[in-house]
This record gives structure tokens, sequence and C-alpha cells, in this order.
């Protein structure tokens, strides 16, 4: 899968490295301008909700993780992640309005992830694109002090299985169904592109292949395609997800 993945990879770090800190910008902005605005309303009552606030702050940290897997699972280096959170760490302390703000992080290095990153991209039909970090809110208030530890795991997964018919000589009719989940729960797809190997290179699944699919609506999808080729029938299937998180998958297609 590694070959495959390197192939099919867009080769375009720099863009990739702009798209990423352009997002972390916005997710920043957007944090600070919604404790201000909190501030602003509890100003009169001299109260302060700071409940509001680390649930603000925590999903902070979610977006963060699932804009900086988009961009890993593109082909950015897995070191953005760390960048990206220590970016956003630093953001929470200049954070005054309300209270006084601290975010230490841990990235998760055990089992498949590596620098709290796992893209395991394998040939048996699934494939998983994952962060995971361990991470501490601190919060200081005239009427709080809190330290909140909490984990955040953004998690897309693909399973993929199919089969097919023989049609006439080499030319064989492919049925492959493919569900996509988001933290195990079922999610939509924004796109899936499909690959079949032939004579040992990886062809594009197109509309000369008189390609299908069927929309369930609840994160399964139905692929149906002609291809003329050996058996069995290789295939790539490479989605993302509405989060825009890239996962892959190979299986291998027997007939039915």
């Amino acid at each position: 899968m590694r070959k495959c993945k390197r192939k099919f990879r867009a080769n375009s770090s720099g863009q990739l490295l702009i798209v990423a800190a352009l997002a972390i910008a916005i997710i920043i902005s957007s944090t600070t301008i919604y404790v201000y605005e909190l501030s602003k309303e509890t100003n009169s009552t001299d109260s302060c909700p700071i409940s509001d606030v680390i649930l603000a702050l925590k999903q902070s940290t979610k977006n963060t993780m699932i804009s900086s897997l988009a961009n890993i699972s593109k082909g950015e280096e897995k070191a953005i992640l760390e960048a990206n959170l220590n970016d956003l760490s630093q953001a929470f302390t200049n954070l005054h309005q309300t209270g006084m703000y601290y975010l230490s992080f841990t990235l998760t290095n055990e089992s498949r992830y590596d620098s709290g990153v796992c893209l395991s991209w394998n040939t048996n039909g699934s494939g998983v694109s994952s962060a995971n970090a361990n991470f501490t809110l601190k919060a200081q208030s005239i009427t709080a002090n809190l330290a909140i530890d909490y984990d955040v795991n953004i998690t897309t997964t693909i399973a993929i299985n199919g089969s097919y018919t023989t049609l006439e000589g080499e030319e064989k009719l492919v049925n492959l169904t493919c569900q996509v989940f988001n933290e195990e729960k079922p999610a939509l797809a924004k796109n899936i592109t499909l690959l079949y190997e032939n004579l040992g290179s990886w062809m594009p699944v197109n509309s000369s292949n008189n390609l299908s699919t069927v929309d369930y609506g609840n994160g399964t999808y139905l692929l149906s395609f002609t291809v003329s080729t050996s058996s069995p029938v290789q295939v790539s299937t490479h989605v993302y997800d509405l989060r825009d998180i890239l996962v892959q998958a190979n299986t291998t297609c027997y007939e039915a």
C-alpha cells in the first residue's frame, strides 16, 4: 500500500502548509472572538461563564486536531500537529477577557500512533486516519480555579469489500461496498475515488468504466463499475470525509 500511497498522494506540501496555517489562524481568531463576546455579555453582572468558555476552548482543540489530521493525511509532515497545538496553546495564554487559561498536551506515542498520528492504510479492506492527544486545560478566574484533563481522538475509518461477475472475456462487473466512520459512528463521504490494478499499474475508475454510485445516506456506499483485467480484481479506494480527512484502503475482489 505504501507504493500506491506515494503515487497518488498530491505533492503539494507547500500549499498544504499555507492552508494549515490559515485554518489554525481562523480557529484561534474564532476562539478569541467567542470568548470576547462572552465577556461582554456578562460584564454587567460581574459573573464569569467559565464553563461556557471551557467548552469553547475544548472545541478549539478538537478543531485544531481535525485541521491538522486533514493536512497530514494529504501529505503534510506529522510535526504540523504539534506545531499547531503549540500555537493554540499560546493563543489560550493570551486570552484575558474572562480569566487566565493554560493548555498543555501530550501526543500519543503507543500502539499504532507516532507523534499523535496513525495512518493505517491497509490491503485487507480497511483504512484508518487518526490523531490522538491528551490535554490539560487550566482555568483561573475570580470565581473559579479549575484543571481539566481530557482526551481528543479524531478518527476516520473506511471498510470496503467487493466481488465481481464475469460479463464477457476478461470484462468484469465489480460491485464494491464502502462504509465510512467518524469516531466509530457512520459518517458521510465528501469524495470517493477508485483505482484498479491492471498489468502492474493503477488505473483510475471513471465514466469510461460505467461507474455508478448508490448513496444510502448512512455512510454506506455501493459502487459498481466494469473493468477488463485478469482475476482477481485489485481495487484501491480513496475517501475524503466531510472534514476533508483522507483515508485509503485496498481490497481484492473475487468472483461471486
